[in-house]
């Protein structure tokens, strides 16, 4: 391909970081807002709006909670509820006894989650922007403008940005089992939060441990590329 050709390609994607970066920080600024009216409205009127939540039975339906048809003879389709989604509206009238901290971490740590995944897009437009420049440099070793320390860093924070992400996701779920056991108690039921603990992102943590053990790999090739260059 072409030098200009690349450029073009590049410059096409990095477009889309920045349109990408544009609309999540509007958003980001768009939930700060509703973070401080929200917790305004806790504060001077005591209500926590609403909190999403799933009830599990202790213990399965003994009864066909649903009647599922089969479109086959003689197939006996038993079924009951695992869970229920629920929405929780608490008000108070004493503010000492809205558990005010609960709110600031749960809705936080959305902001958190949202302003890492910016930060991660904005370290992959840098390195677009790197290579970009690099290429118009008509730099001959791609070493140069791809692998240079400026870049193993925005890497370095490409990937504790991917292994923060689901460690907030992490406090968030644990935050919410602390509250629901707290200050909730339903009999024959368990409360529990509306985001699994399988259901978080996990996966992130190994893309960011890869991209820590990728990355340490390349630091020492280029140092040890330059300790040879320097020799010769």
């Amino acid at each position: 391909m072409k030098p200009q050709a690349k450029i073009k390609t590049l410059k096409s994607i990095k477009i889309g970081f920045d349109i990408a970066i544009i609309l999540l920080s509007l958003f980001f600024l768009f939930f700060i807002t509703l973070v401080y009216f929200d917790l305004s409205t806790t504060y001077t009127k005591s209500s926590l709006n609403t909190i999403l939540a799933k009830v599990v039975p202790n213990q399965p339906s003994s009864t066909n909670d649903f009647v599922v048809s089969s479109s086959k003879e003689n197939i006996h389709v038993y079924s009951y509820i695992e869970s229920y989604n629920v929405i929780i509206d608490m008000k108070s009238d004493d503010v000492k006894n809205v558990p005010i901290i609960y709110k600031i971490i749960f809705l936080l740590g959305l902001n958190l989650n949202l302003f890492f995944l910016i930060f991660v897009l904005y370290q992959g437009r840098n390195i677009l922007k790197s290579i970009i420049n690099g290429i118009k440099g008509k730099t001959d070793i791609i070493k140069h403008y791809i692998f240079n320390r400026k870049n193993i860093r925005r890497f370095q924070y490409i990937a504790y940005g991917f292994i923060a992400m689901p460690l907030i996701e992490l406090i968030i779920y644990l935050s919410d089992s602390y509250f629901f056991g707290r200050y909730f108690n339903i009999e024959g039921f368990s409360l529990k939060p509306a985001i699994e603990f399988s259901s978080i992102s996990w996966d992130y943590v190994f893309v960011g441990l890869l991209f820590i053990s990728l990355i340490e790999i390349i630091r020492r090739g280029i140092t040890i590329q330059e300790e040879n260059d320097l020799t010769v």
